[in-house]
Formats: C-alpha cells, structure tokens, sequence
C-alpha cells in the first residue's frame, strides 16, 4: 500500500514526535494469526460439550403456501429423536423475532422461528427435530407429513408492486409495499424543467449472498439450576443476540450469555437472531441438554439473508457546461418474504448523490416484499447499488456533453474548502480531497494517453476502454440520538474494559467478535500506543457477553471509529493510576513519571524505574499503594462518536472487449482510497483487498437466480453460485491518501465496505468507452460477456415496466441516519 499524505499533526492533537511508542500507523503482526494458522481458532462448530444433541429444520418447499396440516408423530418416534417442534409450539412459547432495524413507516410483521399458517418464501422453518445425530435428524425430517396448500407467488421486485400481485401479507398490509421513505431538498423539479441536458436510466441491481467461509451455526446449553442459557453462536453482534434472545425466549437478559469466539466471516449477513437460534434454544431448554446446529451450504443459500437486489429509477440534470444542478433516484428495494433484523439496505438514500456537489436532489426508498429468502446487510449496506446508477450517468452525461469524463466529475466534486458539507438529505460530509484521488486514478493508468490514443482496435481485435467510479462511503454512525429517532434499538457508541494483570500485561475485555476484520490487533495497537506499554503485552478477549461491558458490535464501519475513543478514554485511566502509584513508590512527582514499554520510570532519570508487573501486582494486592488510592487497576470507558466519517475514493478500470463476442479481461484496475489515519497499514490494505473481491464478485459473476414460474432459487449451490476465486481476480493496484477525519478519535475513518462500492460502475464504465461507437450502455449488474453481446446486438432487456416516478404526498423521513 502507497500512503500518499501523512498529516503532521495527528487529530488527537499530537504530532509523530510526541510519541514515545508509537504504535498506531505501524504494520505490527496480527493477534489472530497465531492460533488462525495453527488451527487454533475455536468457531462454533468447534464447540462440542458433553451429551450434545443435534438439531434438523424441515423447511417450505414452496415459495408461497399455506400449512394446512403438521403430523410430526412418525418422526418423533423415530429412534434417536429426542424432541420435536411444530408451529404450534413456537407460538405458544415464544414471542415473534424482534427488528434491530426498522423501516421507518412500516408496520410490524409478526415472524415466528417457525412458520405460522402460512410462509412466504422457499426455505422458511416449518418443523425443527433434535436427535442423537444430525444424521437420525435428517432422516426424522423425511417422516413428517406436511401438508402444503400452494398460494399464488411473486418473485419480481418491480411486479410485486403491481395492482394484482398476491400480497405476502394481507392481514397487515393491503399490497406488498411494506413501507416509502424519503427525502430531500430543494426544487429538483424546477431545476430539470430548466436543465440543457438530463441523463436518466433505470438500473438493475442482482442479488446475492454473503457466502463466509462459516456458515450459521450455534450451540445452546440450559442450565436450570443456574437458570442460566449459554449460546455459542456465530455472530457479528453478541450483545444484541443476548438482547433479543432474551426477548424472544420470555427470558432475563441476565439469563443468557452468548459467546462469538472466532467467527468465519460475517460481511453484515451474521447481524441479529435466526429461527435456528432459538429453536435450538427451546430445544436445549425442554431436553436440558446441549443443542448444535451448523448451517450447511444448502440451507444457506435459502435461508440465511440475501443482499443487494433493487431497481434504481436515476436522473441526473445539468447545464451546458456540464455543472449539475440537480439529482434523482426513486428505487425499489426487494426485502424478500420478510423484514429481517437490520432489514433493506439504507445507504442508497443517505450518499444518493456520491461525491457531487448539488443543492437540489431527491431519493424515494420503496421498501418491497417478494416470495423470496428476506434480504438483510451486506458489505456496503446500498452504497454499491447507488454508486452503479449515478456513475454509470456521469458518463453518459459526458458524452452527451462531448467532456471529458475525469473533467465532469472533478468539476462537481465537493471541494476542501466546502467542508463540512451538507448533502441534500443531511448527510454531513466531514472532510476529505475527493478530486486528488480522481486525478491519482487518472494518472496512474495514463488516461492523458488513453484519450490520445483513440480507439483504434488492437492487434487481437478488442477494443480498450478505461472506466471510472468515485464514491464517497459513510462510516459509522452521528450518534445514538439518530438512531432513536428511526426505532433502531442499539447505540452508536462502544465500551471496553481494560484490566491489569500481575504478569506485566493489558487485558482488553470487548463485545466485538473476531471475524476477520482485525479488531484484537487494531485495539491492542490502540491501547499499547496511548498507555505506552509494548504492544505484545495487551492481550484482547472478544465475543463474550459474560466478560465485556454492554457493546453494539462491529458492523457499518463503525467498530474502530467508536471502539478508538474507548479504548483511549480507558487507556488513559489506566496510565494515569499506573503512574500515580509508581510515583509514589518512587518518590517522584507524577508529571516525572513515564511509561516507557515494560517499566515506569523517572522521565529524566531512566536508572529510577519499576517493572510495570511490580506496579499492577501492587495495585491488584492492594499492598504497597498510596494513601488515597483504591486497590485494583482496571477501567472501562465507553465512547460516541458525535458524527458519521466519511471515506472517499476512486477507481479506475482498463478492460479488453472483444466487440463481436462480448468477452473481456480487466487488465488493470487501480483503486485510490482515503479511510483517514490509519491503524495499521497492512491490516487496511487487508481489508480494502477483501472489500474488492466481493465487488468483483458482484459486479462480474454473482447472482441468485429465481425462476419466475416456480419460484424457486435456481442456483443455490456452490456448483451454479460463481463465487469469484482468487484466480478470477484481477491485479489491483491500490493507492492510498490519509486525510485525518475532524469527528473521530485520532482521526479514522472505516475501511471494511469501500471496497465493495466501485468495482461495477468502474468496469461498466469501462465496457462501454471500450464500446462507444457500438452505442453499447450497460444499466445491470452483473456484466458478463452475454450481456455485453446482447447489447452490441440490440438485444437489452429492459423496456416495458413502468417507471418509477416520485410518490406526490408526504413520506415518512428518510434521513442521513435511517
């Protein structure tokens, strides 16, 4: 990674040289890795107590029908089946599964772990049995009679909206609209009335799945004596999977204790309560006995949360010159047959207009329910989906303006001096040079000579084209008064504790799960910085609700934004004590006392020095301390950020097209990016790496595919499902800039999605400069080398649907932070 700005003065006011350890900004070994390599690390399938049952889910065949009917006897009386679950059993003993998340405006839709009546979509949980192997589990499944009264589906996103689609749920609502939200500001209308120019299309985002390398599992254990229910679950958020576990069981949040040790990736689809999650637990409650159930790859192409699907209706207005003056987007967004814990993806709306400076905008979210797997969080969370539609505009808008693309963007790009700035649904836009990084991509693959060229075929026949997508990404949230005003029900903030231990270490107690995204180096780099301890004496316990304060979790980019302040404040306390008590032992004053790696010593006489592990075993004994001291030396802090950070960058995309056959290679592609002051360089670089490999994936061969007559998933398999491997990939070249963000401890921003947003609209665009004297304009995603030939062919799908146009009366708020 090539860091290309490094402020001097650092956000929390001190420069590089005021560090007498500096360990933020520095590429140290990552915690994790040890024990990842060796195969060490303790996943939930991992977990294997004594006397463990397991668990099978009988689940809908169809992707709409009524129950009519569960005779689950034949199966009970299986031998080794020890209990089973029918609907019935779920509504008597629970309460419907909670929304971490809700729609703004949308009504409640009561969803049980268990089918109630009817289910909506092909794989939804209609029996559970537990049995003495997963085997004589499954092989119980098959002697249930179930019967099934198919009702009429809906698997379109744009169709379930018409007058006469079945409606999933007509005792709530009275079509498959769950809710509308939007916002804006301005006179957008009046601003196109007086455009020169207005680009517009519609733009077809896929559907796709998460895919981590772990699937969903969990583990639960009742203890009745105790009263005490322990939940071994994978899981990016433990304390919020305590929260509605608790809620959903009719239980104390003190009666349960949810452990996330090691988790196999998450990228926002581990966010919340499955049915699977408490059917194990009634299972483990009634049998008093431990429960398993690990998610095989079938069951989670169908019932584990889906992501990304949505139909984009964008207009971009703009006058002669190219300046835009206004910005539209009315999209529907396909939830599938329910409304999951986090629900429809939200930042569409909040960076509908990208890096662009306008006064005037508008964006209409249409949250719409399907006959299909619900949709949850991914990776980007909507910013990818949007980034395709206004990016692909911008060139087309250069091009009807005859400019040059990098020139259009850059001239309404928000500038440095504009910071702070307000984007037209209250996004605040912090701080940042988004027209640097444009013209780093630029240069770095030679779009001067590009231009210069022409597009005079090469040698083999293929045409080359380079394309462009620049994005701003929001990070993280303002705060928790936000998030109440739109009924979310966690917290923008983060809470460690740290605790001193009679070996000369730090012990950091988190909430945040280890899921790949490197929080236990990033904050043991954090805390060995600011205490100033080495950084191979902090030890960091994760995923435990049973040892960490209350916490949110790690999801939105937002862990290290809010867990930097925490882990600071906490930090802070502990040196300060830390130095008080070896000041006291040392007949110092204590502004003459440092810590300095393993020891405390007198600042201007380093003989004057005590081990730190003599200091912490005098505070934790409490022998030895001074008079108005407490004995222990520990501290737990908790942080808020006062306000979202936002990343920035651009990508730029060479690509080969053969114009008679479609097929294309990505030759180069260079992504520059600003995620602020940076922790660690490798981790980061890691990250953005990783981020990419799931836009490419979407953007180049991913989709669920649902047959509209069936309705069922036609390639739910790692067969027909084209993860990319790391030999589809292309070289990335990846550029970096740090400017310190003003809202955030030490100036970070997040860095886990950027790299999920550019790739589709960068390629795209790319195809089609490759392919402008063909006419070609690609509006879906993903772009395979079929759907480059339809187009150079005429053949596009796409006409027909009515469009989209903004709802007249009054909607429920959007907003920056809904």
């Amino acid at each position: 990674m090539t860091t290309l700005e490094d402020p001097a003065t650092e956000a929390d006011g001190r420069t590089a040289g005021d560090r007498r350890n500096r360990v933020i900004g520095t590429s140290q070994l990552r915690k994790e890795d040890d024990r990842l390599l060796r195969g060490d690390g303790r996943f939930t399938d991992d977990v294997d107590p004594a006397r463990v049952l397991y668990m099978a889910v009988a689940r809908c065949p169809y992707p709409h029908a009524r129950i009519v009917r569960v005779d689950a006897s034949a199966a009970a009386a299986l031998d080794g089946v020890e209990h089973v679950l029918t609907p019935a059993d779920i509504r008597r003993d629970t309460e419907p599964l909670t929304v971490l998340r809700p729609v703004p405006g949308a009504p409640q839709l009561p969803y049980y772990a268990l089918a109630q009546d009817v289910a909506t979509h092909e794989g939804q949980p209609v029996v559970s049995v537990v049995a003495s192997s997963r085997h004589v589990a499954e092989d119980a499944l098959e002697l249930l009679d179930i019967t099934y009264e198919p009702l009429p589906h809906v698997v379109d996103v744009l169709a379930a909206l018409e007058p006469d689609a079945p409606v999933l749920h007509p005792s709530v609502l009275d079509s498959n609209l769950l809710a509308a939200n939007s916002d804006g500001s301005g006179d957008p209308d009046a601003r196109f009335a007086e455009a020169d120019v207005v680009v517009e299309g519609r733009f077809r985002i896929n559907r796709v799945t998460a895919l981590p390398m772990e699937t969903r599992g969990v583990v639960a254990e009742w203890r009745p004596g105790a009263r005490e229910l322990t939940v071994h679950c994978s899981s990016q958020v433990p304390h919020l999977i305590r929260k509605q576990l608790a809620e959903t069981l009719r239980l104390h949040e003190s009666d349960v204790r949810a452990v996330a040790s090691d988790v196999g990736g998450g990228f926002g689809l581990k966010l919340g309560v499955f049915p699977e999650d408490v059917l194990a637990c009634l299972h483990a409650i009634a049998l008093r006995r431990p429960v398993k159930w690990s998610e095989d790859r079938a069951e989670h192409f169908r019932s584990s949360t889906h992501a990304r699907e949505s139909v984009h209706d964008y207009r971009i207005a703009a006058d002669s010159t190219g300046r835009i003056l206004a910005m539209t987007n009315v999209y529907a967004t396909d939830i599938g047959g329910w409304n999951s814990p986090f629900g429809s993806a939200q930042l569409s709306s909040v960076v509908f207009n990208g890096p662009y400076k306008i006064d005037d905008g508008y964006t209409e979210r249409r949250v719409t329910l399907t006959n299909k797997t619900p949709v949850g969080a991914y990776r980007g969370y909507g910013q990818p989906e949007v980034n395709f539609a206004y990016e692909r505009l911008m060139d087309q808008l250069a091009r009807r303006l005859d400019l040059d693309p990098v020139e259009l963007r850059a001239r309404n790009m928000v500038t440095p001096r504009d910071m702070p700035w307000k984007n037209p649904v209250g996004a605040v836009y912090d701080s940042g040079d988004y027209e640097r990084c444009l013209r780093m991509a630029a240069d770095a693959v030679d779009w001067a000579g590009h231009r210069a060229a022409g597009r005079t075929p090469r040698s083999d026949g293929r045409l080359v084209g380079i394309g462009f997508a620049s994005f701003v990404e929001r990070t993280g949230y303002a705060s928790s008064r936000f998030l109440a005003k739109r009924g979310s029900v966690f917290g923008a903030h983060e809470s460690v504790t740290l605790r001193a231990n009679r070996s000369g270490g730090i012990d950091v107690y988190t909430g945040v799960s280890t899921m790949g995204q490197s929080s236990e180096t990033a904050f043991a780099q954090v805390v060995a910085d600011v205490f100033g301890t080495d950084y191979d004496a902090v030890r960091v316990h994760a995923g435990d609700t049973g040892a960490s304060p209350l916490n949110t979790g790690a999801f939105a980019s937002r862990t290290m934004i809010a867990a930097a302040g925490a882990l600071r404040a906490a930090a802070e306390q502990l040196a300060a004590k830390t130095r008080r008590i070896a000041a006291w032992q040392l007949e110092a004053p204590v502004d003459e006392v440092e810590v300095a790696g393993s020891v405390v010593r007198v600042r201007t006489d380093h003989s004057r020095a005590l081990p730190l592990a003599a200091v912490y075993t005098t505070a934790i004994t409490g022998q030895g301390m001074p008079p108005e001291e407490e004995p222990g030396l520990e501290a737990t802090a908790h942080f808020e950020p006062s306000d979202a950070a936002y990343s920035f960058g651009t990508a730029a995309a060479q690509v080969a097209v053969d114009p008679l056959t479609g097929e294309f290679d990505i030759e180069r592609f260079v992504l520059v990016h600003d995620g602020g002051t940076v922790v660690n360089p490798t981790i980061v670089e890691g990250q953005v790496r990783g981020g990419l490999a799931q836009g490419f994936g979407a953007a180049l061969t991913e989709e669920l595919r649902y047959d509209p007559e069936t309705g069922q998933l036609v390639n739910g398999s790692m067969v027909d499902y084209f993860v990319p491997t790391a030999a589809d990939l292309p070289r990335v070249e990846l550029l970096h800039t740090a400017v310190p963000s003003p809202v955030t401890p030490f100036g970070v921003r997040g860095v886990g999605e950027a790299g999920t947003i550019p790739p589709g609209a960068a390629v795209a665009n790319a195809v089609c400069d490759a392919l402008t004297d063909h006419g070609v304009e690609l509006s879906a995603l993903p772009i395979t080398p079929e759907a480059i030939w339809s187009a150079l062919s005429g053949r596009s799908s796409g006409g027909g649907d009515p469009e989209l146009t903004p709802t007249a009366k009054d909607l429920p708020d959007g907003g920056v932070e809904y």
